[in-house]
């Protein structure tokens, strides 16, 4: 009897395939170097505190909902059901991610021996991913940001591997992929939508043709309608979300700067230049041609994501494929003398330890918040500003007090009281601003309220403001940027009325 080898659905040059049976992978190194990865995030999930989002993934995951107002349920479940399993342990509540990350690297790998990557282009796409200065600032926090580039990744893989055996069964294994990015976060569609313009343009279009397809995608589809129930029913609150990251744009960059930050994202060495060359390869190298689409998906998905106003990072899940294809693309063909030695070992050993300095937890706290570093201001301060809050509480008259509830300025400030507060004394924390408002105004029974920030809309349901002393904490101020008010509300009407007065998603 015998056996036909799979053979790509474009023809590939002879030497492309490492083996007449698929691709050989080199598991033992790629492994290794996964492991690696996982220790380094490992360790450092357990520095420094909890990042604002983790706290209200937290909040909002013990408020059991098929939907959020900025988010689907996967991660806010997940960060409730991992902090009922070790209250308060940051490596338990990360580990979800920092294993996410290790595999990551595993799929770089992956996508390169797909595309008739030999060992050397294997672990250098790996390693270039390992070293991002985006994952490896973030791979160990847990993020829709950090998650859902992994599962881009991984459904690319299964595409690729389909340009290559056109086997039906890695369509329908596409089906779980997508459903658990679509509960994780919305941008996977955008991606799907611009593969599908790739293949429209470079084939193989019989692709479209495939009942596992639309199975796969009617079943992805299918997993949505619980949380698109609950957007309907809350008035859409996620179609909001696009003008507020939009306006957000001092934090991750603008337009003008979308590809300056993406590139660093990526990393400069040799993450960029991989990235570059990958994408060139995919869209003019007859070796790499029948995976054009997935060059032409790349580009579609990055114009989309900045004329949309989105976050480079929107689209680092499209930075494994594009690596992989360009160390695929040079081991046949050696970059020019002048610039090889971005993508040699000591560069790739030289830029690890350079963004490590800069994106890893290291060091004191206190130093990267006073050099502006975000992701430390947003894991720091937090038990602080509950003290003061707490003090500010008790210090209320007990008639006045019984009577008090907390609200708070930012959905970070309310989710940082409502984890932190109880054992400060604190009665439940409320705020208008985005997911947390959806959570429900306080009961119509308090008649006053503890501004914890500068409220919005404060001034409009309060009869009398009275100012409280003060948070302050110059050592680390939780993304502050200076002193918290803190003041005593007293309110004109019952919560019931006021609510949508303070309720605001920007």
């Amino acid at each position: 009897m015998t056996t036909t080898a799979p053979q790509p659905v474009v023809g590939l040059a002879p030497s492309a395939l490492a083996a007449p049976d698929g691709p050989r992978v080199a598991w033992r190194p790629v492994l290794l170097l996964a492991a690696a990865v996982a220790l380094v995030h490992g360790v450092a999930s357990a520095w420094y505190g909890a990042f604002g989002d983790e706290l209200y993934f937290i909040a909002a995951g013990h408020r059991f909902a098929w939907g959020y107002a900025d988010q689907p349920p996967l991660v806010p479940w997940l960060a409730a059901a991992l902090d009922g399993l070790a209250p308060g342990n940051l490596v338990v509540l990360r580990l979800p991610v920092t294993l996410a990350t290790a595999a990551h690297t595993v799929l770089a790998a992956l996508l390169a021996a797909e595309m008739g990557g030999r060992r050397r282009a294997q672990l250098l796409a790996g390693a270039a991913i390992a070293i991002s200065p985006f994952f490896l600032a973030t791979g160990h926090l847990l993020a829709t940001s950090t998650l859902d580039p992994v599962l881009w990744s991984l459904l690319l893989w299964l595409v690729v591997r389909w340009f290559r055996t056109a086997d039906d069964r890695l369509l329908l294994a596409a089906a779980p992929v997508l459903a658990v990015a679509l509960f994780a976060k919305f941008l996977v569609p955008v991606l799907v939508a611009a593969l599908a313009v790739g293949v429209l343009v470079a084939g193989p279009r019989r692709l479209l043709g495939r009942p596992a397809l639309w199975v796969a995608l009617g079943l992805a589809a299918a997993s949505t309608v619980p949380t698109l129930l609950w957007q309907a029913a809350h008035g859409w609150p996620q179609l909001h979300m696009g003008a507020v990251v939009a306006g957000e744009g001092g934090l991750t960059g603008n337009r003008w700067s979308f590809l300056p930050f993406a590139a660093w994202d990526v990393g400069l060495v040799p993450g960029l230049v991989l990235a570059g060359v990958g994408l060139w390869a995919l869209l003019r190298r007859d070796a790499l041609r029948p995976w054009r689409a997935v060059g032409i998906a790349a580009v579609v998905t990055t114009v989309v994501t900045l004329v949309a106003g989105g976050r480079p990072y929107y689209v680092m899940g499209l930075a494994a494929v594009l690596v992989a294809a360009g160390a695929v693309a040079l081991q046949d063909r050696p970059p020019a003398r002048w610039w090889s030695w971005t993508v040699s070992v000591p560069a790739v050993v030289a830029s690890a330890l350079v963004v490590a300095v800069i994106a890893l937890p290291l060091g004191p706290a206190s130093w990267r918040v006073q050099r502006g570093d975000f992701l430390t201001a947003g894991q720091v301060g937090w038990q602080s500003l509950v003290a003061d809050t707490g003090a500010a509480y008790r210090s209320l008259p007990p008639d006045v007090r019984a009577h008090t509830t907390v609200v708070a300025f930012s959905y970070w400030y309310a989710a940082a009281l409502d984890r932190y507060g109880p054992a400060a004394g604190l009665p439940p924390v409320y705020s208008g601003h985005r997911g947390f408002a959806f959570f429900g105004p306080p009961p119509d029974s308090a008649t006053t309220a503890l501004l914890v920030g500068d409220v919005e809309g404060a001034r409009a349901v309060c009869a009398v403001i009275a100012p409280l002393p003060p948070h302050r904490d110059p050592a680390a101020n939780a993304v502050i940027n200076g002193d918290v008010p803190l003041a005593l509300c007293t309110l004109r009407e019952p919560w019931s009325a006021a609510w949508p007065a303070i309720t605001h998603m920007e």
